[in-house]
């Protein structure tokens, strides 16, 4: 699937398996494993509504894998899940989860569930 930046800066994205690709402004076809990780850095994809229905099936699952990992961190004991501020910790997030997710992400989902209690 092709995607293009956002804006007219290329986009770098890496994996935590060690692969990385650059998006450009113009357009750049991805493997399917840059997929997920392109979208959750605001890559824009070029191909047909078909593609972007998948994309955003896949960034449902996304939010909602990040939403099961915070709620099995509040239900847990572990007191490392949470930094001193009280906002989930990244690393813990990223190893239930299973892939890395930005603090804006992260923030957002959080306040979705504070708000839910």
């Amino acid at each position: 699937m092709k995607f293009r930046s956002p804006t007219n800066d290329p986009l770098h994205i890496a994996l935590t398996t060690g692969h990385t690709a650059v998006v450009s402004a113009e357009g750049t076809e991805l493997a399917p494993m840059f997929h997920r990780e392109a979208v959750a850095r605001g890559a824009v994809p070029v191909d047909s509504t078909v593609a972007s229905m998948d994309l955003q099936t896949q960034m449902l699952a996304r939010h909602l894998a990040i939403k099961d990992a915070l709620d099995a961190m509040l239900n847990g004991a572990d007191k490392d899940d949470f930094t001193a501020d009280g906002k989930p910790n990244l690393t813990r997030l990223k190893s239930k989860a299973g892939f890395a997710a930005t603090r804006e992400e992260v923030d957002a989902i959080f306040a979705e569930l504070a708000k839910a209690e």
